[in-house]
Order: C-alpha cells, then sequence, then structure tokens
C-alpha cells in the first residue's frame, strides 16, 4: 500500500471507522494486571496503553501500531478492516480494544472469549472518555485520571504560548490523491480543530463535519491565511513534497499561497488522537506562529 493511500486509511479511522460505541457488556473479573493479555487494534489505543503504564500487557497490535517503538517489537494481526482471526487465537488475547464501527470484528472476538471494547475519538473529550475506559476496564483508572491531566496540561501550555496573539484562519489537509481534484479536509467538530484552537487559529473550513473532501475551487473560496499540509510516508519524501507545494502555488489568489505560508508537515502524531495531542498542537502553533519556534515575544 502506498503510503498516502495509507493516509486515507488513518483518515477513514477518524471518519468513517472512528464511529462506534462502546461495549454494552459488563468487564471481566480481573485477577489482577496479571492477567491481562491485551489486543490494540488502533494506533492511538496502542498509545494509550503504553502510557498508562499497561505495554506488558498488550500482547498483539494493528498493522498500523507504529509507536512507541516498544510496539513494534509484538505481532501484528491486521487491523479493523481485515484481521488475522487464527493468529489473534494463538496469542490469547483476553480484551481487545479498537475503534471501529465494524460489528462483525467485535462478534467474532467476542464469539471466542475475547471481551472486544469499542472506543471513539472524534473528538477530545471523546478521546478523555476512551482513556477513562481503557482505564476502568483494565483497573488503571488512577493512571488514566494521570495521563489526561498530563495530556490537559500539555495543551494548557500551548494556549499559553500562543495567547494575545492573532488567530490567522488555518486550513489542515492531505496531499491530494494522484488523479483526483479534491482535497481531503479537517472539518469543524474533529480533534484537530481543537488542536487548531489551541494552536492560535480558526479553522477556515467552515462547517461541521468529520474529514470533508472540497474541491480546489472551494479551498480559494475559503481564502485561507494558513495552509498545513500533513504528508506522511511516502507523500513525505523530499520529491513529493515539493510537488504539493508546486500545485498550491497554481492558487496564488489564496493569501496563504501569496504570504508563502503552506506547510507541509511530515508528523503523523498531528493526526492521531491519543497521549501525543499536546506535542501535535504545539507542532501546529510553530508553524502558524512561527515567532513561537523563534522565541520573539
Amino acid at each position: 500500500m502506498r503510503r498516502y493511500d495509507t493516509v486515507l486509511f488513518l483518515l477513514c479511522g477518524l471518519s468513517a471507522i472512528l464511529s462506534a460505541g462502546c461495549g454494552e457488556t459488563e468487564p471481566p473479573e480481573m485477577d489482577g494486571g496479571d492477567a491481562l493479555r491485551i489486543l490494540s487494534l488502533t494506533p492511538n489505543v496502542t498509545e494509550m496503553l503504553f502510557a498508562m503504564g499497561l505495554g506488558d500487557s498488550v500482547v498483539g497490535r494493528s498493522t498500523w501500531c507504529r509507536y512507541p517503538p516498544e510496539a513494534l517489537a509484538l505481532p501484528a494481526v491486521g487491523d479493523t478492516l481485515h484481521i488475522n482471526l487464527q493468529q489473534v487465537i494463538a496469542l490469547e488475547p483476553t480484551m481487545a480494544f479498537m475503534i471501529t464501527g465494524r460489528t462483525g470484528i467485535i462478534r467474532g472476538l467476542e464469539a471466542r472469549g475475547i471481551r472486544a471494547v469499542a472506543l471513539r475519538s472524534d473528538t477530545l473529550p471523546e478521546m478523555f472518555e476512551s482513556i477513562r475506559t481503557i482505564g476502568r476496564e483494565t483497573g488503571r483508572e488512577e493512571a488514566a485520571r494521570r495521563l489526561i491531566e498530563r495530556i490537559e496540561a500539555d495543551l494548557e501550555a500551548v494556549r499559553r504560548r500562543v495567547a494575545g496573539r492573532p488567530r490567522p484562519r488555518a486550513l489542515f489537509a492531505f496531499p491530494m490523491t494522484i488523479g483526483s481534484a479534491r482535497i481531503m479536509v479537517a472539518g469543524r467538530g474533529t480533534f484537530v480543530d481543537a488542536l487548531l484552537e489551541v494552536a492560535g487559529a480558526e479553522n477556515a473550513f467552515p462547517d461541521r463535519a468529520h474529514w470533508p473532501t472540497v474541491t480546489p475551487q472551494k479551498a480559494i473560496a475559503m481564502r485561507p491565511e494558513v495552509i498545513i499540509i500533513n504528508a506522511t510516508g511516502d507523500s513525505g519524501a523530499p520529491d513529493r513534497i515539493e510537488a504539493i507545494r508546486q500545485a498550491w502555488a497554481n492558487w496564488p489568489s489564496i493569501p496563504a499561497v501569496a504570504a508563502g505560508r503552506v506547510h507541509v508537515l511530515t508528523e503523523a502524531y498531528l493526526t492521531i488522537p491519543g497521549p501525543r495531542v499536546g506535542l501535535a498542537a504545539g507542532r501546529l502553533a510553530e508553524a502558524i506562529h512561527p515567532e513561537v519556534k523563534e522565541g520573539r515575544p
């Protein structure tokens, strides 16, 4: 799979896939933390588990779970679109966490005696509630509370750095798929929209939407003053970054283009609603307000 197609898969995880409720069954009796054998099927959940000190209890991960580095040592069982159930059974997990609307995966796991807990993280409040749910399910409620406090402190630190500065209209987008004339952007109400607010900007996309696609004409009409393009994997290669910049240069009537404020950022964590959202907000703040990175008052 080409990496820019992978980005679209992850975005499905932020729109269609990130759209499920929590499981309705009661959590099983646990004989202390050592009894836990956890399967994580979503990158942000894997980050949450490790950040809460549960890394030693994680026995398997999805193909896309690549952080923290320790997670790469775990066997990958596929993802919430295509899961290798035989490999899952061999790992003998007692519990699986995921963010997916695919009820067939949940039923398949539970039919094999594995508690499947579906979470939501389209928004920051949902992300925090997912952390609380993991804490309750694993008996790590105090660790969940501490993680939430740490994330909130990280976000507040970014807010302080940009306090009192102008709030430009910023458009958060992804590289256009080759052969397509549509651009995927962050709509209002998403967790990335919240991070733009923390970073000292106003989302240029005017409507509440998960991850809508817009035409170049629509992007021009929004007149963003800053454009941030998240290009990861293959899309973050130097030649691709230059091609992305050249594509946007074709629309000089956009204020961000005219002012040279089109930023191509290659950090994958910018679209992962997990423990690193404070880091993501800080990276966005540096692009939106370069003086913050340079330490100017």
